[in-house]
């Protein structure tokens, strides 16, 4: 009864916010993502049975592969929690590892039962500080205590699945090394007999990393990148992993993803796994990430927020006059914008448009659009290696007219999105964040001198022009077509 209290009390703040229709929207999505992902359970089951047949490698590669360190800070971890973590790392399939814990908690149960482990493994690393220093500068103890090729990062109440190391070890001696590596990840509720909500991320993504911390778990990178990024920074307390994350991957080189869920994110009232609403202040230091990130990069941006906790929005800066523009009529020509329709069913090549500074490609001829629409585009077009801006193209039923799809994403319980109802916002609210894409919307902005000397061209044969450039496909969200009746 008090679980349920606590939930009619979250959702009348979303209302109260964000209004009843956005509510009834967020419901209906989940229920129909929980009936999509019913078979879950058996099929993660089947895949690690798939993986018991692979111990044998897994010493082997042990003998060659590299030392990888898991940092865990713990604080007053529950004993079976703290149990079942540490279990779930010394049971590795792939032996070549050690786990260090850095205690911060005030009483002795975390240490206890760190050494028992300890006596029996010395794979097992224990410091106990005199006092709590915070998560950032715990870690960091962590990460002293390392001498690994890699790092890995645990919470202290979450788990490794069997063949997590195994799987890192193998993409990293596969590729002949890497800066990085991440994996896919589920959730699993306080006793481990129900896991669910699984997270089919894409290959690295720089674009979608801008609107959430969509690594997160289980992530690993070189201790040498590790330390040379100055570690974990306590200002950014409850987002540290992802100010973290996002400063190794600015210098990294080769960043890999495994498609494979190996870590479970265990979910209890104080997780912000089972409840968004018990660190709001994560979600502002994860803002505060980002828009540092955007600093340092040199990116001229605003992080927002939106309705959905941990998700953000960037609005880049477009220091141009702001035209009012409703219709693609009253677009053409304006800001040396030129606007070719195509048709998307035949294919056919359309004819390029010379000395313009911008072309926007159109499906639908008779739309409306959103406010800010060009800017919005013309900003994303101007950021450097960006050479395709995608906007969100709504159809007569105000659903989705194509799918919104990013590289290396495996998802065998979802399916395209195109379809998806104005209001809703996809799986992980993809539909409505920034993301690098494989192919276009149906309607998208190009840099005329990308284009120049090229006279005719489909689609596909334009995005392949463009890619082969170096330069990326983005998707900008906030910039909104609705086709007309």
């Amino acid at each position: 009864m008090n679980q349920l209290f606590k939930l009619c009390g979250r959702g009348l703040r979303y209302v109260r916010q964000y209004g009843p229709a956005q509510l009834y929207y967020k419901i209906k999505e989940r229920r129909e993502r929980n009936q999509a992902e019913a078979g879950y359970e058996a099929w993660l089951k089947e895949r690690l049975e798939e993986e018991k047949a692979t111990v044998k490698e897994a010493e082997e590669l042990s003998k060659k592969g590299p030392l990888i360190s898991v940092l865990v800070p713990a604080y007053e971890t529950p004993p079976l929690f703290l149990r079942q973590m540490i279990e779930s790392v010394l049971e590795q399939s792939y032996g070549n590892l050690e786990l260090c814990i850095a205690d911060g908690s005030p009483s002795d149960q975390v240490r206890q039962i760190a050494e028992e482990y300890a006596g029996k493994d010395s794979r097992l690393h224990y410091e106990k500080l005199n006092q709590n220093l915070g998560i950032s500068e715990n870690t960091n103890v962590a990460l002293s205590m390392a001498k690994g090729d890699y790092i890995g990062l645990l919470d202290h109440d979450d788990l490794l699945l069997p063949g997590a190391l195994y799987e890192v070890a193998g993409i990293l001696y596969k590729a002949g090394g890497a800066d990085a590596v991440y994996t896919d990840e589920d959730k699993v509720n306080m006793d481990l007999t129900h896991h669910f909500q699984p997270h089919f991320k894409p290959d690295f993504n720089s674009e979608y990393l801008l609107s959430n911390n969509y690594i997160c778990h289980f992530f690993v990178v070189k201790r040498e990148l590790a330390q040379r990024v100055g570690g974990f920074r306590e200002a950014f307390d409850g987002a540290q992993d992802y100010d973290f994350i996002l400063r190794c991957t600015e210098r990294a080189e080769r960043v890999l993803h495994i498609p494979k869920v190996l870590y479970s994110w265990r979910c209890h009232e104080a997780s912000t796994a089972a409840n968004p609403e018990s660190k709001l202040y994560a979600y502002e230091a994860g803002k505060q990430a980002v828009a540092a990130h955007l600093k340092r990069m040199g990116i001229r941006g605003e992080v927002l927020s939106t309705s959905n906790y941990g998700f953000h929005r960037i609005r880049f800066h477009w220091e141009d006059p702001k035209i009012l523009i409703k219709s693609f009529a009253n677009l053409n020509g304006q800001m040396g914008v030129k606007v070719v329709y195509y048709d998307k069913a035949c294919n056919n090549s359309v004819t390029i448009p010379q000395n313009s500074d911008y072309v926007l490609f159109a499906h639908v001829r008779n739309a409306g659009l959103s406010e800010g629409f060009l800017e919005e585009l013309c900003a994303c077009c101007e950021r450097p290696k960006v050479g395709i801006a995608c906007a969100r193209v709504y159809d007569k039923k105000k659903r989705l007219t194509s799918d919104i799809c990013m590289e290396g994403v495996k998802d065998s319980f979802g399916g395209s999105m195109q379809g998806l109802k104005e209001g809703c916002t996809g799986y992980f609210h993809r539909a409505v964040l920034h993301q690098e894409l494989v192919s276009p919307t149906d309607c998208f902005l190009v840099k005329g001198k990308l284009l120049r000397g090229v006279d005719h061209l489909t689609v596909e044969e334009l995005c392949t022009h463009i890619t082969k450039q170096g330069y990326r496909i983005v998707y900008n969200p906030w910039a909104v077509v609705y086709e007309s009746r």
